[in-house]
């Protein structure tokens, strides 16, 4: 889910963090009042790194 527009000022907002698993953008901040979005973790990346976890140890 992308976020467009900042709830706090209205403006832009930026990608701060791509998901380490599939690399799409999972947070966004914006640069006019420093508003950072909650992390949204994405279900099949989550348990896809659970399952290469167990595979490791």
């Amino acid at each position: 889910m992308k976020e467009e527009s900042c709830r706090q000022c209205g403006n832009g907002l930026e990608v701060n963090k791509k998901c380490d698993v599939c690399n799409k953008e999972n947070q966004f901040y914006c640069h006019e009042c420093g508003y950072v979005t909650e992390e949204q973790i994405h279900l099949e990346c989550m348990m896809a790194r659970i399952d290469h976890t167990s595979i490791v140890n």
